[in-house]
């Protein structure tokens, strides 16, 4: 088939094209996402995620809070500076003061999603703020997370 494109084009340089478009598509693959879920599905509150805390493994840093369901086989891993929460306390204690920041909006809970769709688990943060949602290996992904390094950033 590229010997067909090559004499129908007459541009030697297509069997490289294909080949980095394959590479940079199949690098690409090793990314998943975190996504507001689609509009007919039923959306997780932040009340019923704080009932069920408990249930997660739950991750804080800067303005972010991810929740990491125990109950399957999947595992969501964090880096840097982040404290696990282990109360409800605590929980209810650093949601209180994310609130406080006018770009976090708790009503805006994001799924995290593997490369392939799977879901890992379940995040709240500041607007600007980048995640990156990367697989690691066998049911892990790897959560990269950069607050937006504003100078009116709170």
């Amino acid at each position: 088939m590229l010997e067909d494109l090559e004499s129908m084009t007459g541009h030697p340089y297509i069997r490289a094209t294909v080949i980095l478009l394959s590479l940079i598509l199949l690098s690409c693959s090793q990314y998943g996402e975190n996504r507001r879920p689609p509009s007919q599905s039923p959306r997780v509150t932040l009340a019923q995620l704080q009932d069920s805390w408990e249930k997660y493994f739950i991750y804080y840093s800067t303005r972010i809070v991810v929740f990491d369901p125990l109950s399957d086989d999947k595992t969501v891993t964090v880096q840097g500076d982040w404290i696990m929460i282990e109360s409800a306390a605590k929980l209810t204690d650093i949601l209180n003061r994310l609130e406080l920041n006018p770009r976090f909006d708790p009503d805006d809970i994001l799924e995290i999603r593997s490369p392939g769709g799977d879901l890992f688990g379940y995040m709240i943060v500041a607007s600007g703020d980048w995640v990156s949602v990367k697989a690691a290996e066998a049911n892990t992904v790897r959560l990269y997370y950069n607050p937006l390094r504003a100078p009116d950033a709170p």
